[in-house]
């Protein structure tokens, strides 16, 4: 494969300055709280930014979605502070009710101008069946402002802001169909489900039960893939790869 040699894939685990976009409270601990927690560990500066208020994400029908979404802001910051993430930056849409991409991408576009990270951590947005439109349109909108934040005529009112143009090195997505990455995550398991833990409102009792057996099977199953016994999988590419591109999905 040609291109694979022509444009290398970068290494997440050498990141030094990363920002994780997410739809909700509780899908940066599921997709990646173990990397995270070594990366933070590694000395890396690891950011997130949330698209919606997570006000929708309950399952008791007397909490009011102002109360639930205040309480999954607290759940959100108490989870992420176990693995080493103390800045959050919410975007404030209506939990199921995120925009369209090209809404969403506007605000991710000057926060990767302000922020300078060198690497993004998201979703996959071509991931089969998806039905949440949150999670199309968040991961698809952080891809995009991916690919459009190094234009300086994108968006040029940013130069006004003193955010000029910022090229990302890497783009991991993790529920991906096509992972290229896998990391080993034994050293952070314990955390890993420590801060899933943290999302009372989103994981009652028995939601948790079938849960933990289906996010502990699917680590097992990535971990046997580089022999270890956790493991975290994601597709590994740079913003070149996310344009006029064939091989990427082969990448």
């Amino acid at each position: 494969m040609i291109t694979k040699h022509l444009i290398p894939i970068p290494d997440l685990l050498e990141a030094k300055n990363v920002l994780t976009i997410v739809p909700h409270p509780d899908d940066a601990e599921l997709i990646a709280a173990g990397t995270i927690s070594i990366l933070t560990s590694l000395g890396a500066h690891v950011e997130y930014v949330l698209a919606s208020d997570g006000s929708r994400g309950g399952y008791d029908p007397s909490i009011s979605e102002e109360n639930l979404a205040a309480t999954r802001r607290q759940e959100q910051t108490r989870a992420a502070r176990i693995i080493g993430v103390n800045d959050i930056t919410w975007l404030g849409f209506k939990d199921t009710q995120v925009p369209h991409p090209e809404v969403v991408r506007g605000p991710l576009i000057s926060i990767i101008r302000e922020k300078k990270p060198d690497f993004i951590l998201t979703t996959d947005p071509w991931l089969p069946y998806e039905s949440h439109p949150d999670h199309r349109r968040t991961s698809m909108a952080a891809v995009e402002a991916c690919l459009f934040s190094s234009i300086p005529m994108v968006q040029p009112e940013d130069l006004a802001k003193g955010l000029g143009p910022w090229q990302v090195q890497g783009i991991a997505m993790a529920l991906s169909p096509r992972p290229n990455t896998f990391i080993n995550i034994e050293a952070s398991w314990e955390k890993k489900v420590e801060a899933l833990k943290c999302h009372e409102s989103q994981f009652p009792p028995k939601v948790w039960e079938v849960f933990y057996t289906v996010i502990a099977a699917k680590c097992k199953e990535y971990g046997a893939s580089i022999g270890a016994q956790w493991a975290e999988a994601f597709k590994v590419v740079t913003p070149t790869h996310l344009h006029v591109m064939p091989d990427t999905w082969d990448l």
